[in-house]
């Protein structure tokens, strides 16, 4: 019986092609195995049993050295990555002079780390960085794009995205990146500061697309278009778009109408609330009055970030992990609107995983 049990297990072996090593080494465990049970006072039928039937146990054997066969290539290349990194540069530079920007080709390194060592979804979304630097550096320094090269750094999040959130989720998801760069692109290319910042109404827009009410929605959808139409109307036919501001009172009372908005804060019991609630009309004033009053549509809508950070500090543990993506926002903006340094202000998004790292060491 045991002579049978293991020369079935080598016949299925060899079927699936086996090395000859990795074959004998097995024989070697499982006929080790057998011997042991049958030592133990075991039956034949009892110890074919504890073992498995044999060809169902060489194809798992299989399974685990193919695994183990293509983990061991994978880490082969990992581990001489580095080298034929240095190899690579070496060539560029002593045959071509191309030592810059040869030397992106050390990027090689950690990217092949995170292809071959983690999941398919984490790999994507963990490359995604190094094909941003690489495709900022080349529109950069090939084609003096530094500005507005800096966009295909919202191809990090907007993989992630793509990548971790479920197909209905997406476009809710994406809207905010998809606002932002259109709304940089009509201000860059077109000086359409403002009203471009209209484009950030498509957020709620498409939120409002999974109401499940299709008449609410249809009627939501279209008092954001009225409004639109009238706030840009009474600008450019009377120049008064404070008073075109009134008609997204309409959008505004049809969402807390269907339940779109609600509001459950306290006000009057509600400590919290209360400074809450006063630093959004704050906010909300302020805004208006920079777009206003110093025609600052260009950047005044920065201080609109400043509510999620009052509703984070208020309601939530202070974090700065928290925080930092709205204030890398206010970073990468600023410096490069006012001082003219798109091309750097980027590395204000750095400071995201930096203080991340700190913050939770």
């Amino acid at each position: 019986m045991k002579d049978k049990y293991l020369h079935t297990l080598r016949k299925v072996l060899e079927e699936h092609q086996a090395l000859a090593n990795d074959i004998d080494d097995i024989l070697n465990d499982y006929e080790q195995l057998y011997n042991d049970a049958l030592a133990s006072g075991k039956t034949d039928d009892e110890v074919w049993h504890i073992l498995g039937d044999p060809k169902e146990v060489a194809k798992d054997l299989i399974d685990t050295i193919h695994l183990k066969k293509e983990k061991d290539i994978k880490t082969k290349i990992v581990a001489s990555m580095p080298f034929i990194s240095l190899i690579i540069f070496f060539l560029l530079g002593f045959t071509k002079n191309l030592w810059h920007p040869g030397w992106l080709v050390f990027l090689m390194i950690p990217i092949s780390a995170i292809l071959f060592e983690t999941k398919l979804k984490d790999g994507i979304v963990g490359i995604m960085p190094f094909i941003s630097v690489i495709t900022f550096l080349i529109l950069g320094w090939g084609y003096d794009l530094w500005h507005p090269g800096w966009v295909v750094f919202f191809a990090i999040p907007i993989v992630a995205i793509i990548v971790n959130v479920d197909l209905k989720d997406i476009p809710v998801s994406l809207s905010p990146f998809i606002a932002t760069i259109v709304f940089i692109i009509l201000g860059v290319q077109y000086e359409l500061w403002h009203p471009g910042w209209l484009v950030f109404l498509i957020i709620p827009m498409i939120g409002t697309l999974y109401h499940k009410n299709k008449v609410q929605v249809l009627v939501l959808e279209l008092s954001y278009i009225l409004a639109i139409s009238f706030y840009l109307y009474v600008g450019y036919t009377y120049d008064k778009w404070y008073l075109g501001a009134i008609g997204f009172i309409l959008p505004f009372s049809f969402s807390i109408i269907f339940g779109v908005i609600k509001i459950t804060v306290d006000i009057r019991n509600d400590k919290k609330a209360r400074i809450f609630v006063g630093l959004v009309l704050a906010i909300i004033f302020l805004f208006f009055a920079l777009g206003f009053g110093l025609h600052g549509w260009v950047w005044a809508w920065q201080v609109l970030l400043l509510i999620p950070m009052a509703a984070i500090i208020i309601y939530d543990k202070l974090r700065f992990t928290s925080l930092m993506p709205f204030i890398s926002v206010i970073l990468f903006f600023s410096i490069g609107y006012f001082f003219t340094l798109f091309h750097l202000s980027w590395l204000a998004f750095l400071l995201i995983p930096l203080v991340a790292v700190i913050e939770n060491a």
